[in-house]
């Protein structure tokens, strides 16, 4: 008889009906769940894809842009630099590139612009504001805000403004005049009760802003730091000496004001 027939064969286990019964179930859930997962998966590419379409669709194309705080800038002006096209889709437009290009205008100092479903786009600006006057080419000026930008070019210096004698022949409209900061932030910060005595806003090479006062007196003022302590210094020895005694007034240092004097006077 062969070998092989006379080894006793095995008998396979049996399984508890219950364990196959609950194993098939187990199967069954894993495969709807990834039904389910599927279905949710394929709603939302749908949900996403109807959106789209939606919204590139006319119902939502850009047809107003609003404009507010342009009061010395031209609205034309701030259309034609933001570069949206009415008609296009509202999603399209380019918001950031907008509000770069609007903010470069010459009075802008912020600009923010916003999409405003389903239809428009908002820029709010905020402008800057004028300060001084710096003499230009020939008898024409540059008006600047307090940080030496040049807001626009005038012939006449009727605004009210004070004259800062730093030159910007060359200066435009949206440029800045860097060496003209401190003079001007002087200026601006120039209180009513000293401005009667004060006849010329300039720079000195070596001691920074100097006010020329009535009666050729000086006024050393230094840079633009510490200027309320400076002109409180000034304002206390203009009215504790004659005017027409004072040769240099030096408040660079605001807590140690220093007098000289002009010859033949006490």
């Amino acid at each position: 008889m062969n070998a092989l027939a006379q080894m006793p064969t095995r008998d396979r286990p049996k399984v508890d009906p219950r364990m196959s019964k609950r194993r098939q179930e187990v199967r069954r859930e894993n495969g709807r769940r990834r039904l389910r997962r599927v279905l949710v998966l394929l709603g939302i590419v749908g949900v996403v894809i109807l959106g789209i379409i939606i919204i590139r669709s006319p119902l939502f194309d850009l047809e107003t842009v609003e404009i507010s705080g342009a009061n010395r800038t031209d609205v034309q002006d701030v259309l034609a630099v933001a570069g949206l096209d009415v008609g296009e889709p509202l999603m399209d437009a380019d918001i950031r590139r907008a509000k770069v290009a609007v903010s470069s205008l010459p009075w802008i100092f912020t600009a923010e612009v916003s999409r405003q479903w389903p239809d428009t786009v908002s820029i709010d600006i905020v402008e800057r504001q004028p300060v001084a006057n710096l003499p230009s080419n020939g008898d024409s000026f540059a008006v600047v805000d307090r940080f030496g930008r040049v807001l626009e070019r005038v012939a006449n210096v009727d605004n009210g403004l004070p004259v800062v004698q730093v030159p910007a022949p060359l200066a435009l409209p949206g440029e800045d005049v860097p060496e003209a900061v401190d003079a001007v932030r002087v200026a601006s910060a120039m209180p009513r009760g000293i401005a009667p005595w004060v006849e010329r806003i300039g720079v000195d090479g070596e001691t920074g802003v100097v006010l020329d006062l009535v009666d050729n007196g000086r006024a050393l003022v230094g840079d633009s730091e510490n200027l309320n302590d400076k002109y409180v210094a000034l304002a206390t020895v203009l009215t504790r000496v004659q005017l027409q005694c004072a040769n240099h007034i030096d408040v660079r240092v605001a807590q140690t004001p220093v007098l000289t004097r002009r010859a033949g006077c006490s």
